[in-house]
């Protein structure tokens, strides 16, 4: 890759970020492995957050398999996270949906309804006197 089409990538990145920042800060991008056993998930910056592994997945000497599965995941989860790919980001969705429900919460103020509360006396000690908070 010669440095023009790195400028050219790091430039893309970052009017991703700048249009949507905290999409971009904050999501967890996901990799999963060729067979599907494990799932990472990173930060923007490609840092290891979490890992599942699928059950059963777990076995006696298959240490070196479960080793390649999960640098794979890694791998394509740092790949998402580079080239910000908010389809494997988990808190996109989840923002995304906040936002629809919030424009539509705004939207639809709903009237404050008027609450009559009784207020009791200072010296209300009638249920205690009878004891019947006990029953």
């Amino acid at each position: 890759m010669d440095p023009q089409e790195m400028v050219a990538q790091a430039q893309e990145r970052f009017a991703k970020i700048r249009r949507d920042p905290e999409k971009a800060l904050f999501s967890e991008y996901k990799g999963v492995s060729p067979t599907g056993a494990v799932t990472v998930w990173v930060d923007m910056m490609g840092k290891l957050v979490r890992v599942h592994l699928a059950p059963n997945t777990m076995y006696e000497g298959g240490e070196p398999w479960l080793t390649a599965e999960i640098m794979a995941a890694h791998e394509a989860a740092k790949r998402a996270a580079e080239t910000l790919d908010f389809s494997m980001a988990d808190l996109v969705q989840e923002l995304d949906n906040a936002l629809q429900l919030k424009q539509r919460v705004t939207a639809t103020p709903e009237p404050a309804a008027e609450r009559t509360t009784t207020r009791r006396p200072d010296d209300d000690d009638e249920s205690f006197e009878n004891r019947s908070h006990l029953r």
